[in-house]
């Protein structure tokens, strides 16, 4: 009798749910400094942190097997000086047998990115979609094509419009990286990467709508009367929006970098020449905190965008470390979580996964009070964990 009375009620609480949904947020675990901890003691870092996805640049096998048994899912990367060499299938061959397959599935490698931001140079661009191939190619070998999925990052200034949203459109300039580039991740299943960074829009935006701040909507957007209330949200649906007129909608999106600097004068490497803020006065560790904790708090709580309310968000935050060997001013080298001894710069929560990560949105059908009893079932008798509500 009771345990009718549980599945009654169980298929209740369904009846009221539309659906359930949750974001992933990683790091990326730059390397580009030399004073890091070790491999294993980063292992370590990201396991006592609940970081649970992370993005390295490189195949590292130091990192790679510090990953092991950790079920932590990892991007690796290839530079771009190595694009030339994965112009040889033979050499890719050989990549994937002694750089993915003795570590896989152990480690927990979901993607492979092929070259970072190449469409900011021409030698990188021309390379990559031909690379991506025979990476793709190398792993179908192995049977592995369906299991670890192949992209190339791009900056967010391969687009020529981003505003409003609805009027984003690639830059024509990168027609001969996109095109192929937009067909391979079709044909292949692949996601779009993007590196997204509204810190740089601190010129045209304020300080709040940067920061997921905005107390209402900072603008609607003309064409499509959505309301955005911040700079990540309309950044994105921009890049939504020129996927959709290249007819690659479906083309699912990762963005593999946003952060904010903790400290630091003068303007990163990829900012737009149109924006004119004096970005050290908002490179902090108060400005930091705020934004990524408000950027976890919106990718996990499944709202999505508001063209994409309901996609699934993933984004990676940069960096896991500040890098002192990386070039150009002095924020490239202070966007890290953690000091190169371990200490966390500021504190920040990472949801890592399962039911921490996936919210239940109620049905617009469903009754207070019917949803209350439901609720009461559940966080009573039924024993769930509601400590979040």
């Amino acid at each position: 009798m009771a345990s009718t009375f549980k599945l009654v009620f169980a298929v209740l609480l369904l009846q009221l749910l539309d659906f359930c949904r949750g974001g992933k947020v990683g790091v990326d675990y730059g390397m580009d400094a030399n004073n890091l901890p070790s491999p294993d003691q980063v292992s370590d870092l990201v396991k006592k942190h609940n970081i649970q996805y992370l993005r390295i640049y490189d195949s590292d096998p130091k990192v790679l097997k510090s990953l092991s048994n950790t079920d932590i899912e990892l991007i690796v990367g290839v530079h771009n000086d190595d694009l030339s060499k994965f112009q040889f299938q033979s050499y890719v061959d050989s990549w994937v047998k002694n750089s993915i397959l003795p570590y896989y599935p152990a480690t927990k490698i979901t993607d492979i990115s092929v070259g970072v931001e190449v469409t900011d140079s021409p030698d990188a661009a021309n390379l990559a979609v031909p690379a991506m191939r025979n990476v793709v190619s190398a792993l179908k070998k192995v049977g592995l094509q369906d299991r670890i999925k192949v992209s190339t990052p791009l900056s967010f200034v391969v687009l020529s419009k981003s505003y409003p949203p609805s009027d984003g459109a690639f830059d024509g300039s990168h027609d001969n990286v996109l095109g192929p580039l937009l067909d391979f991740l079709e044909e292949n299943q692949s996601p779009f990467m993007v590196n997204l960074y509204p810190f740089y829009a601190i010129g045209d935006s304020s300080l709040d709508a940067v920061l997921f701040k905005s107390p209402s909507s900072i603008f609607v957007d003309p064409n499509t009367g959505f309301s955005y209330k911040n700079i990540f949200d309309a950044q994105l649906d921009a890049v939504h929006f020129a996927l959709a007129k290249r007819k690659s909608r479906s083309i699912p999106i990762i963005v593999t970098e946003t952060g904010w600097p903790t400290r630091g004068s003068g303007r990163h490497r990829l900012a737009m020449a149109s924006l004119d803020n004096d970005d050290d006065s908002y490179a902090s560790i108060d400005n930091a905190q705020t934004y990524n904790t408000n950027l976890i708090r919106h990718v996990t709580d499944g709202s999505g965008t508001p063209a994409r309310p309901d996609e699934e968000l993933v984004v990676y935050i940069f960096s896991l470390f500040n890098e002192n060997l990386k070039q150009g001013p002095e924020t490239e080298r202070n966007f890290g979580l953690f000091y190169p001894d371990m200490t966390s710069v500021y504190n920040l929560v990472f949801p890592g996964k399962g039911t921490g990560r996936s919210w239940c949105v109620a049905s617009r059908q469903a009754s207070n009070s019917a949803l209350q009893n439901a609720l009461d079932w559940a966080c009573g008798p039924g024993k769930a964990d509601c400590s979040a509500l």
